[in-house]
């Protein structure tokens, strides 16, 4: 990075990997699964919590490339029951502990770069946000907005969150020329607050795999072949109302996509 200061410095990690091509052989039988995609591919992961814990160790688990993260919070104690930290990392910077924590779970020799700043500020200070596609996974909506806006047209965006009751979650997928996460979502505005309120908010592990696996499967298939009949998928763990499972169109005047 080109700024000198010390609170925008970016981590490098680079991980070993497993000796063998036969660590991807299952995978590599999936119908659809590409690996030689997975090899090359480079990620932007905007948000280190719960989801973004998750979704980063399956996809060097699956073998990307290279993972950009970009996350300005620091490691609290209720993060230990769903997320990849520890006691060690309480305090500390949750973009660079994941960047580290992440390197026994590669597969193969990927590159992990640490940006210990948000997204938006990532924007302001011209950070190469080069990447294949994006997993946007934080807490709030006004993130969520500029990400939308940044990369509109330009790669595949995937949005995901969680509800405040530890109860559902969605995961949507933006395309270039196709609809944004405010046509799926039009409470996603770039007004909204900055951050949610540090509320002791519900959260547990169970559902953040369970949507962090739609994720992840989201990835593969706005890439590479894996099929897919859905943009939008919001499942429910009581089973007591139906998961949504639908096709998002582009709306007439939406505030991001509607805007030149």
């Amino acid at each position: 990075m080109k700024n000198s200061s010390s609170w925008l410095k970016s981590v490098k990690y680079q991980a070993k990997g497993v000796l063998g091509p036969e660590v991807t052989l299952a995978q590599e039988a999936v119908p659809g699964f590409d690996q030689s995609v997975m090899n090359r591919l480079r990620v932007l992961l905007i948000g280190a919590g719960g989801l973004g814990c998750e979704i980063a160790q399956g996809l060097l688990r699956k073998g990307v490339a290279q993972l950009k993260i970009f996350d300005g919070d620091t490691v609290s104690l209720t993060n230990l029951t769903r997320q990849y930290f520890y006691e060690s990392d309480l305090g500390k910077n949750k973009a660079i502990c994941l960047g580290k924590n992440l390197l026994n779970e590669a597969t193969r020799k990927t590159e992990i770069i640490a940006y210990p700043i948000m997204f938006q500020k990532g924007v302001e200070e011209k950070i190469d946000m080069s990447c294949d596609v994006v997993v946007c996974a934080p807490d709030n909506d006004k993130t969520r907005a500029s990400a939308s806006r940044h990369f509109l047209n330009k790669v595949p965006v995937i949005f995901t969150g969680l509800d405040e009751e530890g109860t559902t979650g969605y995961v949507f997928i933006q395309e270039p020329g196709k609809a944004c996460i405010a046509c799926a979502r039009p409470d996603v505005t770039e007004s909204s607050i900055e951050r949610n309120p540090c509320r002791q908010a519900a959260a547990i592990i169970d559902l953040g795999k369970i949507i962090s696996g739609f994720t992840i499967f989201a990835v593969d298939s706005a890439v590479m072949n894996r099929k897919r009949d859905w943009n939008f998928r919001q499942p429910f763990m009581a089973g007591y109302l139906p998961e949504t499972l639908k096709t998002v169109e582009k709306r007439k005047g939406c505030q991001i996509c509607g805007k030149k």
